[in-house]
């Protein structure tokens, strides 16, 4: 039998169901019958087809309170996230004797985003061996065009250290301080402001703390009055870094009082040595939710923990 359009989109949806519905938007179904019936022969429809089912075929694995695993054709496994009603997927796995890959390799990963989004919150550790900290958007290296400080080259570019995804973002985050010593928090276009609470605290928050009311009139707080503002900084890279001044003599870096800083400047904060615990909340908040009572929305916490 030759294939029609209207035999395509029933088969489409054949194996359609909440798991795999972003693929399946009316839209896309649609971009996918052209693909089909754009073949030259009724072969080569039946072929891409079959193909569209398989990419987009989900069976339902196991479910956490935040998080679904799904598995399609060939072994490739999918996290899910629940969001809002909806689901999205920010990674795949293969589970196979050629990937490496296992099934619990799957499950110990989905529990890692399934404990971030129940904290609401990415975190790493971090070592201050002398408390004398520097913060930029980002630190440069000697010759002004790059980071100073990035991921091991074995590990850049890979799906568990992408940034695109909460999984990714702490591994990062820990990665980058087990390499450098350096505190990495993604951010947004934004304008961040760092105070300094106590020798022992420090958090990261909006520089513009203020919403508009149910009458469009601008309402603004003030933090508390015993917060020191250490500075502000212009995201124009979507991230804050900070990093121990003994650690930023050890790399390749540009001086900090070089012209290439000049509209963005770092500056030091003092705060006690030891071992500091980083959470960042940024992508996990409404900071309207906060100011609305008043309070102030934190970012980013930075605690000494020993």
């Amino acid at each position: 039998m030759n294939l029609i359009k209207n035999e395509v989109i029933k088969q489409l949806k054949s194996i359609q169901n909440k798991y795999n519905e972003f693929d399946y938007t009316d839209e896309n179904i649609e971009s996918y019958v052209d693909l089909v019936m754009n073949r030259s022969t009724n072969d080569c429809k039946e072929s891409m087809l079959q193909h569209i089912m398989d990419s987009h075929y989900r069976e339902f694995v196991k479910e956490y309170s935040h998080v679904i695993i799904t598995k399609g054709k060939y072994g490739k496994h999918y996290i899910h996230i629940k969001h809002h009603s909806r689901l999205y997927s920010p990674m795949d796995i293969y589970v196979s004797k050629h990937t490496g890959n296992t099934i619990d390799d799957v499950y110990k990963k989905a529990e890692v985003f399934n404990t971030i989004y129940s904290n609401c919150f990415t975190t790493s550790e971090i070592k201050f061996p002398t408390g004398n900290i520097v913060f930029a958007n980002f630190f440069k290296n000697s010759k002004g065009d790059d980071y100073a400080f990035e991921m091991p080259e074995e590990y850049k570019y890979k799906d568990p250290y992408s940034i695109n995804h909460s999984f990714g973002e702490q591994a990062t985050m820990q990665m980058l301080s087990d390499t450098h010593g350096l505190g990495f928090v993604q951010l947004g276009n934004t304008t961040a402001a760092v105070y300094k609470v106590t020798d022992d605290h420090i958090v990261i928050t909006s520089a513009y703390l203020y919403w508009d009311d149910e009458e469009g009139y601008e309402c603004e707080i003030a933090p508390p009055f015993d917060w020191e503002l250490l500075g502000e900084i212009s995201c124009d890279v979507w991230r804050v870094e900070f990093i121990d001044q003994q650690n930023f003599d050890k790399g390749d870096t540009l001086p900090l009082d070089h012209k290439n800083y000049q509209y963005n400047e770092p500056f030091k904060a003092t705060v006690n040595p030891g071992k500091w615990q980083v959470k960042n909340r940024y992508h996990f908040m409404n900071d309207n939710t906060f100011l609305e009572k008043g309070e102030v929305p934190i970012w980013v916490d930075i605690q000494r923990i020993t």
